[in-house]
């Protein structure tokens, strides 16, 4: 795309400043529903609009921040159609004013305001002045395994004490340009966004019910992963259910146990792999850190699901050179 500069460490930027101005709100609808999502944007500034997207990789998320004058976007049942992907977007507006519309609500947002928005609805933003905002791009199925029900928390201003503003402090402390020099690598630091999303949700069942059998699994695979002798029996036994219901909660979420424990410790490992503070661990000690204890079989599992053998993923994600 013309305008596009690829700066350092995967950071992408694109700019109005770089196109004639006569073209300057096409290329910034263009920018966006090519980088974020498809999207009507308009704007009473035609001859003078201005923005600006700065974008990279936060682990499975893909963090922006987008500056722009007046504008108003629309996200049509017409665009949803054009979306190969399911996603979510956690928004912190940094400056200016924001009204958000979707499902029936809406919300307005200040400086520091944070909301989920529907990917998958449509929805309409009005910012009457130039704004500021971070938006982490989150795909459905991995915010799922923190928030079940996220359509549940969209379009409602994320604040007030505790966990919302633990959350807002949190996004605030994001630059996308720098995320590279964070001292945990971006996943880690997605996933401790996603948790506290999920804190600020509070209980997601109703009636503050219990996390369904599905989940408490999950939440059993994610914390003893590195097990190497964590078996569908000892676990279903953990959690005082028969081995049949076990395999039955996994089955109605699509999966098996034994594919969503391998996922799990090959996401695990990619962490690993690119940190660079452990960079001095061996490919053997970060298979046995996730669970295998075959490195062969873990390189084979690796390559197929990633690409890359674990080694040439390190290189290409911790920047470590041969």
């Amino acid at each position: 795309m013309v305008g596009v500069r690829l700066g350092s460490h995967g950071v992408h930027r694109w700019s109005t400043e770089e196109v004639d101005q006569r073209h300057a709100l096409a290329y910034w609808v263009d920018t966006v529903c090519d980088q974020l999502l498809e999207l009507d944007i308009d704007t009473p500034l035609r001859d003078r609009f201005r923005a600006r997207l700065v974008q990279t990789d936060l682990g499975a998320t893909t963090a922006s921040l987008l500056e722009a004058e007046r504008q108003r976007v629309h996200r049509t049942r017409a665009k949803i159609a054009q979306s190969r992907y399911s996603i979510f977007f956690l928004l912190q507006l940094r400056a200016g004013q924001m009204r958000l519309q979707q499902s029936g609500r809406e919300a307005y947002l200040r400086q520091g305001g944070c909301v989920l928005i529907d990917g998958t609805e449509p929805y309409e933003i009005d910012c009457p002045e130039p704004t500021s905002a971070l938006a982490l791009r989150l795909p459905e199925d991995w915010l799922k395994r923190w928030v079940p029900y996220p359509a549940r928390l969209c379009a409602q201003p994320l604040v007030g004490d505790g966990w919302g503003s633990a959350l807002s402090a949190a996004l605030s402390n994001i630059d996308v340009a720098t995320c590279h020099q964070l001292a945990l690598p971006g996943g880690a630091v997605a996933e401790q966004i996603a948790a506290l999303l999920a804190l600020t949700a509070g209980p997601t069942s109703p009636g503050n019910q219990r996390l369904s059998l599905y989940e408490d699994l999950m939440g059993t695979l994610r914390d003893r992963l590195h097990e190497t002798d964590l078996t569908p029996l000892g676990v279903a036994a953990d959690h005082h259910v028969s081995i049949r219901s076990l395999h039955y909660a996994f089955a109605r979420a699509g999966s098996t146990f034994v594919e969503q424990l391998t996922r799990l410790r090959l996401e695990r490992a990619c962490a690993i792999l690119s940190d660079v503070r452990v960079c001095e661990l061996s490919v053997g000690e970060v298979a046995a850190r996730c669970g295998f204890t075959d490195p062969s079989h873990f390189a084979r599992r690796f390559r197929r699901q990633f690409g890359q053998a674990p080694l040439a993923y390190r290189h290409s994600k911790a920047g470590i050179h041969r």
